[in-house]
């Protein structure tokens, strides 16, 4: 079990009474890991598998899990299946699988449920390559992360809304080109070049705690989902958000919606930009960012399904 104490304002260190209590309550053997800061939930998933490990459950949010899902699939031979107890912001991984959110109530679920095997993106950029769960993004993306921090007792969408805004005030769009291989026709090429606002690739339907992008993605179908922004004035803005919230903007001419198997991302005029992943600013900008799908790649304990 790897802990992230400093999850969602402290909130999973003060999960960690609950989480051995229900363990305990349910004669369940458990090596429980605290993170100590950033990147350190992917050594200790490195070293869970390499000690046998035949589950990791993840206490945390997007963050957390991107750096235990880079620390599995990075390393050869076979991965053990995560479970997800959420203790993070956003907690848009997490609403892939659905279920219980208190420790006890999740700990059941997992041992009653099924491994569903989920896609990840592959993203190559400065001699580097890592996964991401669920979000590669940038754009007003970027400057919304950092914006966040100033809102700590907001949660979820309504924090991400407040830093949008805000966000927003200052962000001037760049052009950016996405070269892409089109779903369904293998070898098939296509583009979008243009200035935009935010561009996404996603494996699930949302971002943000809630923010319905790509509201018929599916971390099962094999496929990114491309959302690209263009240019928009502040009071289309505003009409859009809500639609997009409630993952009805499907058609507007503005939102471009793509479905691909892999993509390079370069701004126009060759400068370098920065990114983020899973809800995590990258700390070095990138000049090219090559990406792909990798299906079934992640097994990930969910709650059994209805037939």
């Amino acid at each position: 079990m790897i802990l992230n104490p400093a999850a969602s304002g402290g909130a999973g260190e003060t999960m960690l009474p609950r989480l051995e209590q229900a363990l305990a309550g349910r004669g369940i053997s458990a090596e429980i890991r605290q993170t100590r800061g950033p990147g350190h939930a992917t050594d200790l998933a490195r070293t869970a598998v390499t000690g046998g490990a035949s589950l990791v459950i993840v206490v945390g949010g997007d963050g957390t899990i991107h750096e235990v899902a880079n620390g599995l699939v990075m390393l050869a031979g076979e991965i053990p299946p995560i479970g997800i107890i959420p203790v993070g912001t956003g907690n848009d991984f997490f609403r892939m699988l659905g279920g219980s959110t208190a420790p006890g109530a999740a700990l059941d679920e997992m041992l009653a449920g099924d491994i569903e095997r989920f896609e990840v993106g592959r993203v190559r950029y400065n001699e580097t390559e890592s996964v991401f769960v669920n979000l590669l993004g940038l754009g007003v993306d970027v400057e919304v992360l950092r914006k966040r921090a100033e809102f700590p007792r907001l949660k979820g969408l309504t924090q991400y809304l407040v830093a949008l805004v805000s966000a927003l005030k200052s962000f001037r769009p760049v052009s950016v080109r996405v070269d892409f291989e089109v779903a369904g026709d293998p070898g098939e090429k296509s583009f979008v070049e243009n200035r935009t606002i935010l561009m996404a690739v996603t494996v699930g339907p949302s971002v943000g705690g809630g923010f319905l992008l790509n509201p018929d993605a599916s971390p099962l179908d094999g496929l990114l989902d491309l959302f690209f922004v263009e240019p928009l004035g502040i009071l289309k803005l505003a009409r859009y958000i809500p639609r997009v919230i409630r993952g009805t903007h499907m058609g507007l001419p503005e939102l471009i919606q793509r479905r691909i198997t892999r993509a390079t991302i370069e701004r126009s005029d060759g400068e370098p930009f920065f990114f983020e992943m899973d809800g995590e600013g990258m700390p070095d900008p990138v000049n090219r960012l090559e990406l792909e799908v990798c299906p079934a790649l992640f097994p990930v304990l969910v709650p059994r399904r209805d037939p």
